[in-house]
């Protein structure tokens, strides 16, 4: 059975000081080979994070990047940049990046990130944001699906929708990226609560996480109970 996946995204809620406290508690934690753990600590601590991690099987990513090679676009985070620190995946185009730049695209960034095997986790809101035309088996790829409204509420989206739209985006992937293509995830308020329920629907291969992965206990509960699937 395909190992499922579980991301926690951290964003910028943490200090410097709970960053490394809770990627320790991480680290104590024992899980099964069942689920594969990645996590995306603020760019800032990106560096120790991955030192904390090393040698784990637990993976270290990125936020965003928003080209692949040094530019001159001031703040911006560059694929080769996250190569120099060791890491080789990247959340691209979450919808709190796309809110907060309009003109930012990510299949600009796809273009020159595909060809080099760099590894992504696509977002999106709707099937219309995703660039199936320069999609292809180069790198491994993850799209995330994210109902905007479901971000930070409380609510998760339904399950029957949530089932449907990932059966259509995995069939168009899978026509032509099936070995690199690693699944399609859900994101939008999972908790310990809806986490198995969504990971067991059919096409669900994994969970993008924000709010609930800022607490040891929580995250760790949303991995462990889904480590029986």
């Amino acid at each position: 059975m395909k190992q499922k996946i579980v991301i926690g995204n951290w964003k910028n809620y943490l200090n410097e000081t709970e960053t490394i406290k809770l990627a320790k508690e991480i680290l104590d934690e024992k899980f099964s080979d069942n689920i594969r753990l990645m996590i995306s600590p603020c760019n800032l601590y990106l560096n120790q994070v991955n030192q904390i991690m090393k040698g784990s099987s637990v993976e270290v990513i990125g936020q965003n990047i928003t080209s692949y090679e040094s530019t001159s676009d001031t703040g911006g985070v560059t694929a080769i940049g996250l190569k120099d620190l060791g890491i080789n995946r990247s959340i691209i185009g979450h919808s709190e990046v796309r809110k907060r730049n309009k003109r930012s695209k990510s299949e600009d960034v796809l273009i020159e990130t595909i060809p080099t095997g760099f590894q992504f986790i696509l977002c999106f809101e709707n099937i219309e944001q995703i660039p199936f035309d320069i999609l292809n088996n180069s790198s491994e790829m993850i799209l995330a699906y994210e109902p905007v409204w479901a971000i930070g509420s409380g609510e998760t989206a339904k399950l029957d929708d949530i089932e449907d739209i990932h059966r259509q985006i995995v069939n168009e992937v899978r026509s032509f990226a099936k070995e690199s293509f690693l699944g399609m995830f859900y994101g939008g308020s999972v908790d310990s609560s809806s986490s198995r329920q969504i990971l067991s629907l059919k096409g669900v291969q994994g969970l993008l996480i924000g709010g609930a992965s800022l607490e040891c206990e929580e995250f760790c509960n949303i991995v462990l109970t889904n480590n029986r699937n």
